[in-house]
């Protein structure tokens, strides 16, 4: 494949829960393998890999940061602690290399909404991006149907009340099949992922109050004393926590000074 122009790759974060079909999300538009399958990995490391690609068609470079899969949402496990503070890493680690274009969120079609795939959703997009980075909703293993577009339209009212709101969707399928039986749809899939990427671009690129995290740490003990009034902002940070997200206060405490150890 002939390179697009030689101008910076813009950037790409690709996340979701553990065997929804990331990797080889990566594979599709490089059309070739690059990235091996995470499910061998733990599920709550969130470590992230770079892979950067390009495309003549589009005339676009991009490097994609394929996360591996957060799938149990509890703050008692360390694991998943150290995920979250490797996720905001990685993002605070994009602002100073052109910032962050969008976001890529798999799911699996068939697969029902869990609570994780919400709790991820938030805790990604509106918690560690605070809301300000364009979501692209992936909808992976749609081979079996016969106009993939047509799960869209099929289940886009019940992916709204679960509180997930992308500003754009793409179905997919991954996979060729045995003696490529899927394999007009692959490509079909592929230019319809490029198309997406290339939307995105067209916008400027976020940025993310990457020091928000630090000043709202060194006055969090004020969450926790009785009957001390909130600053609005802080009051927005417990609020998507602990209610959109679901997580304890005293859970939502430790993680925000995990974070804060992690900064200073």
């Amino acid at each position: 494949m002939a390179c697009a122009p030689n101008t910076a790759p813009l950037n790409f974060i690709v996340f979701g829960e553990m065997g929804v079909g990331k990797s080889s999300l990566v594979n599709l538009l490089a059309g070739k393998t690059v990235a091996k399958s995470s499910s061998g990995l733990k599920s709550c490391t969130l470590e992230s890999t770079e892979y950067t690609i390009a495309s003549s068609e589009h005339q676009l470079n991009i490097r994609l940061f394929d996360t591996v899969g957060l799938n149990n949402v509890t703050m008692n496990d360390k694991s998943y602690l150290d995920a979250l503070v490797k996720a905001h890493k990685l993002v605070a680690s994009l602002q100073n290399q052109g910032g962050v274009h969008g976001l890529l969120f798999c799911i699996k079609g068939g697969n029902r909404i869990l609570e994780s795939t919400q709790q991820n959703y938030r805790l990604f997009h509106e918690f560690l991006c605070q809301e300000k980075v364009p979501l692209a909703l992936v909808i992976t293993n749609l081979e079996n149907e016969e106009n993939m577009d047509d799960w869209w339209t099929t289940n886009q009212g019940d992916i709204k009340q679960y509180g997930i709101a992308p500003v754009t969707q793409v179905c997919i399928t991954t996979i060729k099949g045995l003696k490529n039986v899927y394999e007009d749809k692959y490509w079909e899939s592929r230019k319809k992922v490029w198309d997406v990427l290339a939307t995105l671009a067209r916008g400027d690129a976020c940025s993310v109050d990457i020091n928000w995290f630090a000043r709202m740490c060194k006055k969090l003990h004020q969450f926790f004393i009785p009957g001390k009034a909130l600053g609005k902002s802080r009051e927005k940070m417990m609020k998507t926590l602990t209610t959109r997200c679901k997580l304890p206060k005293q859970d939502a405490l430790q993680l925000l000074r995990r974070i804060d150890t992690d900064e200073n």
